[in-house]
């Protein structure tokens, strides 16, 4: 009763307007499977519904979001009691607070595995559904595309047919904070949206958006990230930054 939960890269991503709280935009997810997470369902005595193996409190876990949530369309007996009697483990490698979308695979791969290990009979469409109340990103990773477009604020996800490039990744050893960084584009950079370079990006096979494009111009979170995390700056001409970052990324050499 295990899980693979892999990373994401966003080989670019556009800020394309607002809607309330939330920003859309236009991004290119990649699939990143050198680096992932193992969510697995684990026999317990607790008799409550518990995860294991990560830091953050319980009532903050992006997990027991999603177990509240899909409780809370099924109404299941059956997902109840399943948790009675098993834990959620999770084994965690992708860092936090890094662009690489753990939190919202570690969701994905949680509603994958109850889906299935429970027998709840849900299709995908019906997860990525639930999928979109957890958490913007999380959608992408229960279709499991290699790499898709991803538009609207995160729900909007449509297979991009192409071999991604292969990438290198330099994880740093600092967290941006996700919130933060789109909260401070939103205070001082949303007036030098781009939503036409948004819509080319999104027509271009990612390798030449690598070649083509400087990391500045390929995501509009960097000038944001950097400068509330300055040690992004001395990367920012040679690195592309993954979401809101800490993470980096080139196409390998």
């Amino acid at each position: 009763m295990r899980q693979k939960a892999p990373a994401k890269i966003n080989i670019f991503l556009k800020i394309t307007g607002t809607r309330g709280d939330y920003h859309t935009l236009a991004s290119r997810f990649v699939r990143y499977d050198s680096l992932y997470d193992i969510v697995s369902f684990q026999h317990t005595q607790r008799g409550e519904f518990w995860i294991d193996g990560m830091e953050i409190p319980q009532e903050k876990n992006i997990i027991t979001k999603a177990y509240q949530i899909l409780q809370h369309h099924l109404g299941s007996k059956k997902l109840a009691d399943f948790f009675i009697t098993h834990s959620v483990h999770v084994k965690k490698q992708i860092p936090q607070g890094a662009g690489l979308g753990g939190g919202s695979s570690d969701a994905a791969a949680f509603l994958l595995l109850a889906n299935e290990v429970v027998g709840l009979g849900l299709s995908i469409q019906e997860l990525a559904n639930i999928g979109v109340e957890v958490g913007a990103d999380v959608p992408f990773f229960i279709y499991d595309y290699p790499s898709a477009n991803v538009t609207g604020i995160g729900e909007v996800i449509e297979p991009f047919e192409e071999e991604p490039p292969k990438i290198e990744l330099h994880t740093l050893p600092l967290a941006c904070d996700t919130a933060k960084v789109y909260r401070h584009f939103r205070s001082h950079y949303l007036k030098t949206i781009d939503t036409d370079l948004a819509k080319k990006l999104l027509r271009l096979p990612s390798s030449k958006i690598l070649e083509r494009f400087a990391p500045l111009q390929a995501n509009d979170l960097y000038q944001s990230a950097k400068d509330l995390c300055p040690t992004l700056e001395k990367f920012a001409q040679t690195y592309y930054l993954s979401g809101s970052g800490s993470s980096l990324f080139r196409k390998a050499r």
